[in-house]
C-alpha cells in the first residue's frame, strides 16, 4: 500500500484527484490514504509533483537508511572499540528479538481460522 510522508506534501490535492476509489483524503492540510479503500493501484505515486508518496518497499529502504544512521549517531556516545561493538552487539539482539516476534505473529496470523 502507498505510504504518504507528510513532510513532503505539498498538499496539491492531485492525488486525491486521480485516485479512482477515493481512498485519499486531506487531513490537517496533508494527504491521508484510507488503508480499507486503498486498491493499490499506484496512480497517487505518479501523479505526485513532489515524491512525497512511495510504495512499501520504498519504505523499508528508508527505515534501513534511518535506522543505520540513529546506530551511528549513537557510537559517538561511546568510548573505546570495545564499547562501541558491544553497542552494535546489542542492536542486533534487539533486531534478533524483533525478528522472533514477528515470525511468530506471522505464523499466528496464518493460523487464524475465519
Amino acid at each position: 500500500m502507498p505510504w504518504i510522508n507528510k513532510k513532503e506534501c505539498v498538499s496539491c490535492k492531485k492525488c486525491v484527484k486521480k485516485c479512482p476509489v477515493d481512498a485519499i483524503d486531506m487531513v490537517k492540510s496533508k494527504a491521508s490514504i484510507a488503508e480499507d479503500k486503498c486498491i493499490n493501484c499506484g496512480k497517487c505515486i505518479k501523479i505526485c509533483p513532489v515524491k512525497a508518496i512511495f510504495r512499501d518497499n520504498d519504505l523499508v529502504e528508508i527505515n534501513v537508511r534511518s535506522n543505520l544512521k540513529r546506530v551511528k549517531g549513537s557510537l559517538s556516545l561511546y568510548n573505546g572499540k570495545k564499547a562501541k561493538k558491544r553497542m552494535i552487539k546489542s542492536q542486533l539482539r534487539q533486531i534478533k528479538r524483533q525478528q522472533k516476534v514477528l515470525r511468530k505473529t506471522k505464523k499466528e496470523l496464518k493460523d487464524i481460522k475465519i
